[in-house]
This record gives C-alpha cells, sequence and structure tokens, in this order.
C-alpha cells in the first residue's frame, strides 16, 4: 500500500502541476469560460497523490500569494496564507502572462431599477489604514517589488482609460436617472479631452450642482492593491478637499466593484516617496 502523503513536504513536481493548473483555469475563468473546480481537484489529486481538500488548500496558498501581489485570484478560492518560498517562485513565473491577459469592461446593460444599483455602487467603505502591515517573507517583499502592482497598472493605459470610461458613464447616468439631465450634459472627461495633469479625470457635479473633481483609480487586483499619486494629484486634492473624490475600482476584470474617498487623499492612505526629481547643481 503506498504511504499516504498527507501532512508530507510538497515536492517541486507536485506544486508545479498545481500553479500551472490553477493559472491555466484563471485564465479560463477571466474569459468567462465555466469548470468544474470539484473535477479539477480530483484529476490533479490522481496526479499527484493528494486529496482534492489538499489540491483546494493549496490552489488558496496560491490565492493568497496573488493577493498579496496585487493580482486576481480564482473566485471561491479566498486566500490562505502560510504558503512556501517554492510555490512563491512557481506562482512569479507565471505573472507577467496574467498582465497579458485583455482588459474588458464588464458592466452590462442598466437595468430598469438602475437607480439603486447606482446608488448602491461605492457604497463599499474604504479599507481602513492599517498602522502597521502584517510582516511578510522577504521572499514576497522580492516578489512585490519585483512585480509592483501599482506600476504595472499605471503603466497599463488600456486600464486607466476603461476605469475612466466606466466611472464617466457612471457619472453621467446617476445624474440622468435622478432628474438632473441639465448638468449630465456638462459631465467632462478631463484626461481625455485635455490630457493628465489638472490633478483629476473627471469633472463631475452633485445632485445641487456642486462640481466634484474626480480622480479615478482602477486595478485587476484587490481593494487593497497599492497605486500611484502625482504630485498635482496631491496638492490639489488639498486645494479641493471639499469637492474631490478619488474613485478606487478593483476586482476590475472580475466583475468591478468601488468606492469613493473623498477629501484629501493621505485621509485614506499612507503615501510614500516612489522617485525623485534629479537636478544637477549650480
Amino acid at each position: 500500500m503506498a504511504k499516504p502523503l498527507t501532512g508530507t513536504h510538497w515536492s517541486q513536481v507536485e506544486v508545479a502541476l498545481c500553479v500551472d493548473s490553477y493559472f491555466e483555469h484563471l485564465a479560463l475563468e477571466l474569459s468567462g469560460i465555466k469548470f468544474n473546480k470539484a473535477q479539477l481537484y480530483r484529476t490533479l489529486a490522481e496526479k499527484t497523490g493528494r486529496t482534492p481538500s489538499s489540491i483546494e488548500f493549496k490552489f488558496q496558498n496560491i490565492s493568497a500569494v496573488l493577493n498579496e501581489l496585487g493580482r486576481e485570484w480564482m473566485k471561491g478560492l479566498a486566500p490562505l496564507a502560510n504558503f512556501q518560498e517554492l510555490l512563491a517562485e512557481k506562482v512569479s513565473e507565471h505573472i507577467e502572462t496574467l498582465d497579458m491577459l485583455p482588459i474588458q469592461i464588464v458592466a452590462g446593460p442598466l437595468p430598469e431599477n438602475a437607480m439603486q444599483d447606482f446608488a448602491s455602487f461605492f457604497l463599499e467603505a474604504p479599507p481602513e489604514l492599517l498602522k502597521s502591515k502584517h510582516d511578510l517573507p522577504e521572499y514576497i517583499v522580492r516578489l512585490a517589488r519585483k512585480f509592483d502592482p501599482g506600476e504595472r497598472d499605471a503603466r497599463n493605459r488600456t486600464l486607466g482609460a476603461a476605469g475612466e470610461e466606466f466611472v464617466f458613464n457612471h457619472e453621467k447616468r446617476f445624474l440622468s436617472l435622478i432628474g438632473r439631465g441639465d448638468l449630465a450634459d456638462n459631465v467632462r472627461w478631463i484626461s481625455k479631452e485635455e490630457g493628465d495633469g489638472a490633478g483629476y479625470d473627471i469633472l463631475s457635479f452633485t445632485d445641487r450642482g456642486d462640481k466634484k473633481f474626480v480622480e479615478v483609480k482602477t486595478t485587476v487586483g484587490g481593494n487593497r492593491t497599492p497605486f500611484f499619486v502625482s504630485r498635482n494629484e496631491y496638492h490639489f486634492s488639498k486645494q479641493e478637499a471639499e469637492n474631490y473624490n478619488v474613485v478606487r475600482l478593483f476586482d476590475f476584470r472580475k466583475g468591478i466593484r468601488g468606492f469613493e474617498m473623498k477629501g484629501e487623499i493621505d485621509r485614506y492612505v499612507k503615501l510614500k516617496t516612489e522617485i525623485f526629481r534629479a537636478e544637477f547643481y549650480d
């Protein structure tokens, strides 16, 4: 009788099989293709000698690595920590292929009762500002620097434009739905019309007609994925604190969720210096 593998160390072959399969099926999920997770676990269990439940736990470990790196993970497989360094290394081999998947706006046509949907869309509260982030293993910190999700999102102009388009249409439609079509007609996509540099992306309005300066930050990662803030955006949020709104869209490729941060940006996030301006001495 074969020796049970429960509690034994996972081999490189076993880890590679799980990671390869996870990313293959994550790509299917993000493309809208359905599959049977239970059958997937059984198939991998036969190949590895592990139990289906241990395969599922290993998949949740993979989700945990992806979550720490600001990437999407499979639905129903919430992150489960205590993963090994070998697993993180195998996951890192797939990160770039995951980032190459196309970005699509997944919001469908507005239903008849769209008012309630739009009114509740941004009611999700911003994450609490943690006093100290839990300690991460050095190999995860190293991978996070290598595959910086904030830098990735900032470089992805398609992602940024898609997020701005979603919020632009949201603002216009919401104002129309509450009977302020006059204001909806004056909502402007500033970053598209004039380019970056204004300190915000969209000029919108409250139901009373007050201006709203909306800056959109979009990620395919989770709600705590870091993002970049320009010096201009930071100072403009100080100058127009009563009218400034950062809209954070996350899980963008899986179903678009979001929250608003009203007022000065550093009320909600801790700002770290990532780049310096270098000037020559006189």
